[in-house]
C-alpha cells in the first residue's frame, strides 16, 4: 500500500510540490531582489551621525508630492537607520490600488513612489511573487494548487520516511538505484522542515486555515486584535481593510494634526513600544482612536501595539505578544519562519536550501521514473493496483476510510476532496474495463 500510495500517487501529484517549491524559492530570495531593485526607494542615503527629521516633518514634506483626493492611513518608520519612511495612502481614482511615497529621514527629499499592497506597505515583487507562491496569479481559486500541495506534501514526507523505515529494516536499501538513494538521503534530512512547510502553509491557507481558525477560536486561542472603537457600545470593525473602503477627500488630510504624529511615537516610546520599525495608523473619526504598532517580526519579535485617543493622549487598548495565547505565539512565529524573516538572513538560507533541496528530490525521483515508465502507464498502474487492494479490503476497514475521510472534511477539504476524486477517477476506470 505504501508503494502505490508514495511512489505511483506521488509521481501524479509532485507537480503542484514542484511548482510551490520553486515558487516558494524565489519568494525567499526576495529581500536581495528588493534591495538591487527598489534601492533607489529604500535606501536613505546621509551622513554619519546624521540626525533624523521629526515624523510630522517627513509627512509634511510628502504633502507636496500627495495626489489629489488621497488620504494617509499608514506612516511606517525606517526598518533601520539606513532605510527611507514610508507614507502609506489612497486615492478615490483607484479605490482598490495602495500606494507609498518613500521619504529619506534626513533631507527629507522624496525618493519615488510605489504601487504597494495592503496597508502594510508590500513591495512590487514581492507582492507577485507571493501571489505567484500562492495562487499562480489565479485568485482566490488559484488557491486551491497551494493547499493541495501543502496538504499532499506532509503526507508523502511521512510515507516516505516509513517506506525506508521498512526497507532499512528489511537491508533492501542497497538495491536502489543510485537517483533514489538521493531521493531517500535528501528526503531524510529535510523531513522536519518539510513537515513544517506543511503545517504552516495549511495554517496560512484559504479552507485549511480558516477552519483551523474556527477551532482556534472555538477554544478561546484567538490572535487578540486591537480595539479602537471610543464607544464602547459599538461594535468592532475587524476588516482589516477597511480603510481601503473609506470615503477619501483631501479636506480630510488638512484636517490631520500632523504633529499628533510626534505625540503618538513619544506616547508609544514612553509605554514600551521599542522596536525600530514602528506603523501608525491615523483616525480621521472623532468615534475612533489612533493605533501604534510595532513591525518588527525578527526574532525576538516585537508586535505590541496601542490604541490611543488622540484627543486626551488617553491609551484605550494595548496589546503585548507576552500576553497572546499559546497557539497564536506559535501561529506567529510559523509563520515568521515559513517567510525567511525569524532569524534573518539564517532563517532565509534554511528555507531556501530546504526548497532547493526538495527540487532534486523530485528531479532524482522523476528521472529514475522517467526511464520506465510513462504519465499513462503510471495512472493505469495506480488504477489496476488500487482496485485490487479496495477489493482486498473488509467491509469495516472501507468504512473506516470513508468514516476518517468525512471527518478529515472539517480540517483539511481540499486534500479530502482530491482523495474522492482519485476514488472517482479510479472507479471511471474500472467501470470503462469492464465494458
Amino acid at each position: 500500500m505504501l508503494k502505490i500510495i508514495h511512489n505511483q500517487l506521488g509521481i501524479l501529484i509532485a507537480p503542484f510540490i514542484f511548482v510551490a517549491a520553486l515558487t516558494g524559492l524565489l519568494y525567499g530570495l526576495t529581500p536581495q531582489f528588493e534591495n538591487f531593485i527598489y534601492q533607489e526607494h529604500i535606501i536613505a542615503q546621509h551622513l554619519p551621525n546624521q540626525k533624523s527629521h521629526l515624523i510630522s516633518e517627513q509627512i509634511q514634506a510628502s504633502l507636496a508630492v500627495l495626489p489629489k483626493e488621497a488620504q494617509i492611513f499608514a506612516v511606517r518608520t525606517p526598518t533601520t537607520i539606513n532605510h527611507t519612511t514610508r507614507i502609506i495612502y489612497q486615492v478615490s481614482t483607484h479605490p482598490n490600488q495602495t500606494f507609498a511615497i518613500f521619504v529619506n529621514p534626513y533631507n527629507l527629499h522624496i525618493q519615488g513612489q510605489l504601487a504597494v499592497y495592503g496597508t502594510s506597505g508590500v513591495l512590487p515583487l514581492r507582492t507577485f511573487l507571493d501571489q505567484l507562491h500562492r495562487s499562480l496569479l489565479l485568485g482566490e481559486y488559484g488557491r486551491i494548487y497551494s493547499e493541495f500541495a501543502a496538504s499532499w506534501l506532509g503526507f508523502f514526507a511521512l510515507t516516505g520516511c516509513l517506506q525506508w523505515w521498512i526497507r532499512h529494516r528489511k537491508q533492501d536499501v542497497g538495491k536502489q538505484g543510485y537517483l533514489i538513494k538521493w531521493h531517500y538521503l535528501i528526503g531524510l534530512s529535510i523531513l522536519p522542515i518539510l513537515l513544517f512547510f506543511s503545517v504552516t502553509g495549511l495554517t496560512w491557507s484559504k479552507w485549511t486555515g480558516e477552519n483551523i481558525a474556527q477551532i482556534r477560536h472555538l477554544i478561546n486561542s484567538d490572535t487578540p486584535s486591537l480595539k479602537r472603537s471610543l464607544q464602547a457600545t459599538m461594535p468592532q470593525m475587524t476588516d482589516l481593510h477597511a480603510e481601503h473602503h473609506m470615503h477619501m477627500v483631501k479636506d480630510e488630510i488638512q484636517q490631520l494634526n500632523l504633529k499628533d504624529f510626534d505625540r503618538i511615537l513619544n506616547i508609544a516610546h514612553q509605554n514600551g513600544l521599542n522596536a525600530q520599525a514602528l506603523q501608525i495608523k491615523p483616525s480621521y473619526r472623532q468615534d475612533q482612536a489612533w493605533s501604534i504598532e510595532e513591525i518588527n517580526h525578527r526574532w525576538p519579535i516585537q508586535v505590541n501595539a496601542l490604541a490611543v485617543d488622540m484627543s486626551n493622549d488617553h491609551i484605550i487598548d494595548r496589546l503585548s505578544f507576552q500576553d497572546f495565547p499559546l497557539s497564536a505565539k506559535l501561529t506567529r512565529w510559523g509563520v515568521d519562519f515559513h517567510i525567511g524573516v525569524l532569524f534573518g538572513w539564517i532563517n532565509q538560507l534554511l528555507l531556501v536550501l530546504a526548497a532547493a533541496f526538495l527540487l532534486v528530490l523530485l528531479t532524482c525521483v522523476y528521472f529514475t521514473w522517467w526511464r520506465y515508465q510513462r504519465p499513462y502507464q503510471t495512472l493505469q498502474k495506480f488504477n489496476v493496483d488500487i482496485l485490487e487492494l479496495w477489493h482486498k479490503w473488509h467491509v469495516y476497514q472501507k468504512t473506516t476510510f470513508f468514516i476518517l475521510l468525512f471527518l478529515l472534511y472539517f480540517i483539511i477539504p481540499v486534500w479530502v476532496v482530491s482523495v474522492l476524486i482519485l476514488q472517482l477517477v479510479v472507479f471511471l476506470y474500472y467501470q470503462l474495463s469492464k465494458s
